[in-house]
């Protein structure tokens, strides 16, 4: 999931990158160390990301939604341009982490995140500015904010993938698929009592893919609306068996209602799972994989 507050200094948990809204399930799930430690740090073989390559955007019209992927095992160079173009805040949150690779992994989100909101923009990375809101999610400050440009940003392990758009919230989760020894358990106290009872009757090698289904879906709604997990999880259904429509099923009362929602899946290669929410009924969707271009 996507760890995103910051556990520095005290476990190995993996944080995010993009907001705190994760942290209220970790510490929901705190007696749950399977569920946290998703990123070993003994060496790992690369995630092969297969998707076309790009360093420029194409324009990006109202119904366009811009969906990227990133590596976040970067060189040391590139960890160093980065590094100079986060803000104080961003540089004393990296300054937290426990473990080198978890702290260089942060510091290529921001970094890669920078570097692609400046080619939308034509502003320079390193003057980028963003606000939280209550949850955490962020969104553009300050001259930044003036394009109307929306962004979201998820990771798992090395992995990163960011959205982007214009006018419209939107919100995205990219998970690697990986065992949970609890995932049961966590099925029974965090989704609902329909999606439980279902996935109690799936066969067990179908459990794992349908879990990130679950799991990915309802966090892009949740990631979109800027809503904190632990409230609203139960309340959102989705489709998530094989060969199903991928679609938003049941809402909280005071949102926009299903049918005005785009709920898509995201493979960005294999062993990952991902989706994406916008209030969009038919948005255009692209999916490329960031290159740097130096």
């Amino acid at each position: 999931m996507d760890k995103v507050i910051y556990k520095e200094q005290r476990s190995v948990t993996v944080v995010g990158l993009e907001s705190r809204a994760h942290n209220e399930f970790l510490r929901c799930s705190e007696s749950r160390p399977t569920f946290h430690k998703s990123v070993s740090l003994a060496p790992e073989s690369p995630i092969q990301l297969t998707w076309p390559q790009s360093s420029t955007p194409s324009e990006l019209d109202d119904l366009d939604v811009h969906v990227w992927s990133f590596h976040l095992e970067v060189s040391p160079a590139c960890l160093t341009r980065f590094g100079s173009w986060l803000s104080l805040d961003e540089r004393e949150r990296a300054s937290r982490f426990h473990f080198e690779q978890h702290r260089n992994r942060y510091i290529a989100g921001r970094g890669w995140l920078r570097e692609l909101l400046s080619a939308y923009l034509n502003v320079a990375p390193q003057n980028i500015t963003f606000d939280y809101g209550t949850h955490g999610k962020p969104a553009l400050s300050g001259q930044s904010a003036h394009g109307g440009l929306e962004f979201n940003l998820s990771h798992s392990d090395s992995i990163a993938v960011a959205g982007v758009t214009r006018a419209r919230p939107l919100g995205l989760d990219i998970e690697c698929v990986r065992p949970l020894a609890d995932m049961g358990d966590l099925v029974k106290r965090f989704f609902s009592q329909r999606e439980s009872s279902i996935f109690e009757q799936l066969q067990r090698e179908q459990q794992l893919s349908v879990f990130f289904n679950l799991w990915t879906r309802k966090e892009a709604w949740l990631k979109a609306t800027g809503q904190g997990i632990s409230q609203y999880l139960k309340e959102v259904e989705v489709s998530f068996l094989p060969g199903e429509n991928v679609r938003l099923l049941k809402l909280p009362e005071g949102f926009l209602p299903a049918h005005k929602w785009s709920l898509q899946d995201l493979d960005p290669g294999c062993g990952l799972k991902g989706a994406l929410a916008v209030p969009v009924t038919e948005p255009r969707i692209s999916r490329s994989h960031w290159c740097d271009k130096r």
